[in-house]
């Protein structure tokens, strides 16, 4: 069953990576209900088996697929494909909801991350993860933006481009660029 359950995640998140590249495809080749009744499996899976790595976090891995569930949902019951194209922006959305939230907590959800391997951080480490959430915040904020933009833009290529691709190159990016930075303050 574990074997089973290891497997679902790997495709779970493999199909998750690619879900613009799906929705693109899906429209081109014009089997879109197709794509939506698999979306509507993976969403979910999704659901019933996440990654265990942040159990207390499950719950926002949830909210994104119970979002990716109602798209789906929305979209065939309505023929209204267009929707599917706005589950990037919810994902960005109910991210800055939690990164943002988290600042008005006494731990960010940064400090938690930290914490798993480092459980004595000290001040100044507390004080750097709470910016590093605010700089979340702000990319969540702008990347959210381009992804609406996108949408709005109505052209399914620049939509895939970007959302596919260009927004996983950012977050590359700073990810690195955070832990280059986290490497020089350890110092």
């Amino acid at each position: 069953m574990d074997k089973i359950r290891v497997i679902i995640k790997c495709v779970t998140n493999s199909l998750l990576v690619c879900y613009p590249f799906i929705i693109f495809l899906s429209l081109q080749y014009q089997c879109i209900n197709l794509a939506i009744l698999c979306l509507l499996v993976f969403f979910t899976l999704r659901l019933l088996v996440l990654p265990n790595i942040f159990a207390y976090m499950r719950w926002l891995a949830k909210i994104t697929a119970c979002f990716g569930l109602l798209l789906a949902l929305i979209s065939w019951l309505f023929a209204k494909y267009q929707l599917l194209l706005y589950y990037p922006v919810a994902v960005n959305l109910v991210f800055f909801i939690v990164f943002c939230h988290s600042l008005t907590q006494p731990e960010t959800i940064i400090e938690k991350f930290a914490k798993i391997r480092h459980p004595d951080l000290s001040l100044k480490a507390i004080q750097y993860t709470r910016k590093v959430t605010l700089c979340w915040c702000i990319f969540f904020i702008l990347n959210g933006s381009i992804a609406l933009l996108t949408c709005l833009l109505n052209n399914i290529s620049w939509w895939t481009l970007y959302n596919g691709l260009i927004s996983y190159i950012l977050i590359a990016i700073l990810m690195g660029g955070e832990w280059l930075i986290r490497q020089k303050v350890q110092d």
